[in-house]
């Protein structure tokens, strides 16, 4: 067992805690029959998902548009492709990722793992299920339209053009600041490693249901003043954040989805009462992932 390093520190006994990600209660726990693929479009991405495919089916798996299992092959981006292609269809599909990059956060698998991936996915009889929480943001038009959006990663709202992004922020019906800056990131706990991270924000571990708020380029002077940190919102807090510009015209990024939203009145965001669901088929804790993504193995 380890010991901690402070003096004094208690051991690290494991238990529960040490399996770092919780499984949904009552998850039945069964094996997959149905699967799909989702893939980078590049050569070696393809011929891996090539052979994943055909020991699957070989083995008596069926690919379905209606999947159990969620495969993808790729990088973070592709695990936020499949979730956007399948989670809306079948929600209670769980998504496992193989990295052929550099960097991949939601994959548990590298590329020259590829026959053990597959080996340790016909042998087990039933992977470990866990859920990670996912963030709503809806968008109110003038024209009375409301448009919800679950992002795994992140959802960013900024100016369309260069010019300043100015918006009232309120936090559970209480007028919070003003904001002037770029723009802002609603990040999940997941995604507090990717663009939030990256301006500053904390990490969260996903076993946390929060929802973080990170500012890009905030303006602060004797005269215009923002909080100039990220902030966290506990699950059941609502964010409300309301255009200052009367067009109401912004730049709106949905997990690298980008649109552009004119008349938009109010943007509500809170932690949702879906998660995504994701296969474990071997055991790779959360700040083993942030270790390797940010100081390397």
């Amino acid at each position: 067992m380890g010991r901690s390093p402070v003096e004094g520190g208690r051991d690290w006994d494991g238990g529960e805690a040490a399996m770092e990600e919780q499984e949904p209660k009552n998850a039945p726990r069964r094996r997959f029959s149905r699967f799909q693929l989702v893939v980078r479009p590049d050569e070696e991405s393809e011929r891996i998902a090539e052979r994943i495919r055909e020991a699957l089916l070989r083995s008596g798996f069926e690919l379905a548009e209606a999947p159990e299992l969620v495969i993808a092959v790729g990088g973070d981006g592709t695990m936020l492709e499949a979730f956007h292609r399948y989670y809306p269809k079948v929600p209670e599909a769980a998504f496992v990722g193989l990295h052929t990059g550099t960097l991949g956060f939601y994959a548990d698998w590298k590329r020259y793992e590829a026959d053990w991936m597959i080996e340790t996915i016909l042998k087990t009889e039933a992977p470990r299920i866990v859920e990670y929480p996912l963030v709503a943001a809806i968008f109110e038009y003038k024209d009375g339209r409301r448009h919800r959006h679950l992002a795994l990663n992140e959802t960013i709202v900024r100016s369309k053009t260069l010019s300043t992004f100015v918006v009232d922020v309120w936090i559970n019906g209480d007028r919070f600041e003003t904001f002037r800056g770029d723009g802002l990131i609603l990040s999940t706990p997941s995604g507090s490693t990717a663009y939030s991270h990256s301006v500053g924000g904390s990490i969260l571990h996903p076993s946390i249901a929060a929802l973080q708020v990170s500012e890009l380029a905030a303006i602060n002077n004797v005269e215009y003043r923002t909080l100039g940190r990220s902030f966290i919102l506990p699950r059941h807090h609502v964010l409300d954040i309301y255009p200052m510009h009367p067009d109401g015209e912004m730049l709106v990024g949905v997990d690298g989805n980008v649109f552009y939203a004119q008349g938009v009145v109010r943007i509500q965001a809170h932690v949702a009462e879906e998660k995504v669901r994701f296969a474990r088929y071997r055991d790779f804790p959360f700040w083993q992932r942030v270790r390797m993504k940010f100081l390397g193995d």
